[in-house]
């Protein structure tokens, strides 16, 4: 009889792990049925049972269930758990066969889940929120490819970016480094303000010589955003180098005296140097070396002028350098007190400014002509200084009461907008 008691134990055990066995089975099958809300039962019934709670295969299906419920939601918490129930898997039996079989597909929807949940967040400026969700993404992609399952998740060089942006917007500066540069350093080619932020990082941190090669990988990649020669300018004369900056572009321009580009770039540069403006835009100062920047400037425009007459950067540059003059002498009539107004030296300077117009008014006429040419493959840059071009236009025809000139320049302004 004793012997057939132990026997009878003995089978009855036997029988309970067979059915809490059959339960992880079970829970598989509902899943491949997509009735994930049985299989969900199933497995927690699994789960919590002493026998096979600690089962590699009850976790890699609990993963599983809780991966297809996370993605059908669109639940970044879901996919989470089933991270945690795909890692508990691993740590129970790290060479278990089925997380290969298994595994990489629930795990690349997990990663997508919790990544597009970072960038929901992202689109709703949460930016503390979205950080965190973008760096468990990063979190479950370095796990699942560090096991060499036989697949990978590929790095998301987007992802990299707006993580980084993300945590700068977040005054998370340690990540935002962190995330930037690798993005800089996958030369992620999807947004200019990647190399915009990293180089304002790279500054606050006082990093010269990463400052200047985050702003010449980004003038590389975008050559026609002028936001690139605008921070190059700045970390020359920041650094007190604009001299060498000066005499490196003169010596490029000396090694090739018919390269447009190069010519047209220094006279640009010099142009800003001589009209700086501060960080929110305004004009700043005048620099002590002023008329000798802007005489360097006014060759250079005129030697790109006389290899390409139709150039319209050029065209639209050389006037604008004779308007700004001429705005700054007509600031100067304007602080004239009302006695001065009919002085000889409010002659004189009215005579500057109707000059100045003068001398402008040719090359901003050329440069309309050469935008309106090609107006319909212009990009977002030369856009923007076409439509400098036209409100010039419009305000010296308006000075020089040609009405009629005017209304044709606004109806071109209504056009590009």
């Amino acid at each position: 009889m004793k012997k057939l008691l132990v026997s009878l134990l003995f089978c009855t055990a036997s029988a309970s792990v067979m059915a809490q066995r059959a339960k992880v089975s079970s829970a598989d099958e509902n899943l491949k049925k997509q009735d994930l809300e049985k299989a969900k039962a199933d497995i927690d019934a699994a789960l919590q049972n002493e026998k096979t709670k600690n089962d590699a295969k009850t976790w890699l299906v609990n993963g599983k269930i809780l991966e297809a419920m996370g993605t059908k939601q669109k639940s970044a918490a879901l996919a989470l758990e089933a991270y945690t129930s795909f890692k508990k898997a691993l740590e129970i039996d790290p060479k278990m066969k089925e997380a290969i079989l298994e595994m990489s597909g629930p795990m690349f929807n997990v990663y997508a889940t919790i990544a597009n949940a970072g960038y929901g967040f992202l689109n709703e400026q949460k930016w503390d929120s979205s950080v965190v969700d973008f760096k468990h993404a990063f979190e479950i992609a370095d796990y699942y490819n560090s096991k060499n399952l036989g697949t990978t998740i590929p790095t998301d060089t987007a992802l990299t970016f707006y993580t980084g942006y993300a945590a700068n917007m977040a005054n998370k500066k340690d990540d935002a480094l962190t995330f930037l540069k690798k993005a800089a350093d996958l030369q992620f080619k999807g947004e200019p303000a990647l190399y915009v932020v990293l180089g304002q990082l790279y500054e606050e941190k006082g990093d010269q010589a990463n400052w200047l090669k985050t702003i010449e990988q980004g003038k590389a990649l975008f050559p026609k955003d002028k936001r690139f020669n605008d921070m190059e300018m700045a970390f020359y004369s920041k650094t007190g180098k604009t001299n060498e900056l000066l005499s490196m572009l003169e010596k490029k321009m000396a090694d090739n005296p018919n390269d447009e580009a190069a010519i047209l770039d220094y006279a640009i540069r010099v142009d800003n140097l001589a009209n700086p403006r501060d960080e929110k835009g305004n004009d700043a100062p005048k620099p002590a070396n002023y008329e000798e920047l802007i005489g360097k400037a006014e060759g250079a425009y005129k030697k790109v002028l006389t290899l390409n007459a139709s150039d319209a950067t050029a065209n639209f540059q050389l006037g604008a350098l004779y308007f700004n003059k001429a705005v700054v002498f007509n600031k100067q009539l304007n602080d004239l007190d009302s006695k001065q107004q009919t002085s000889s030296k409010a002659k004189e300077l009215q005579g500057k400014v109707e000059g100045l117009m003068n001398q402008a008014l040719p090359f901003f006429e050329k440069a309309d002509a050469s935008f309106t040419a090609k107006a319909s493959s212009l990009d977002a840059s030369d856009k923007q200084t076409y439509e400098s071009c036209l409100y010039a236009l419009q305000k010296i025809y308006a000075i020089k009461n040609q009405t009629a000139k005017v209304e044709e320049v606004k109806k071109k302004l209504d056009a590009l907008k």
